[in-house]
């Protein structure tokens, strides 16, 4: 009865281990980016708001992107990936319909965009090819 104890906190311990291991495995990791393809595309929307309404501008380039990173917690690790397409320097501009950025699937079979408004939408790849992007 005494070995037992000890062998069932070993077994539990471990069990916790693999679980908090587990936790940094790449499909852990999709499973907190959120269950909707387009959450990624909001977090990009709301960082290009926050940036015009300080006045500042948005990133140029994938080097720039580190500054506001912490800002996009689900869109950068795609964007770094290439899985999610921004027109670099491209800003939030109200009432503004042009693509600023998309899955990259978009291209060749439809998915979701983000406006220069800030508005997130499900394109067709006939509607995405004859959308005006932003440059």
């Amino acid at each position: 009865m005494v070995l037992a104890m000890p062998r069932r906190l070993s077994v539990l311990i471990l069990v916790v281990l693999a679980v908090g291991l587990c936790s940094g495995c790449p499909q852990a990791r999709k499973a907190e980016v959120g269950s909707s393809p387009r959450e990624p595309l909001d977090d990009l929307g709301q960082m290009l708001k926050s940036l015009a309404d300080e006045n500042r501008k948005p990133p140029r380039k994938l080097a720039e992107l580190e500054e506001v990173e912490p800002m996009i917690p689900l869109a950068a690790p795609l964007l770094r990936s290439g899985e999610l397409i921004y027109v670099w320097g491209a800003a939030y501009s109200p009432g503004g319909k042009k693509i600023v950025a998309y899955e990259k699937k978009a291209e060749s079979s439809g998915g979701w965009v983000l406006l220069q408004d800030g508005t997130v939408q499900q394109m067709s790849v006939n509607e995405f090819a004859s959308a005006d992007k932003a440059k």
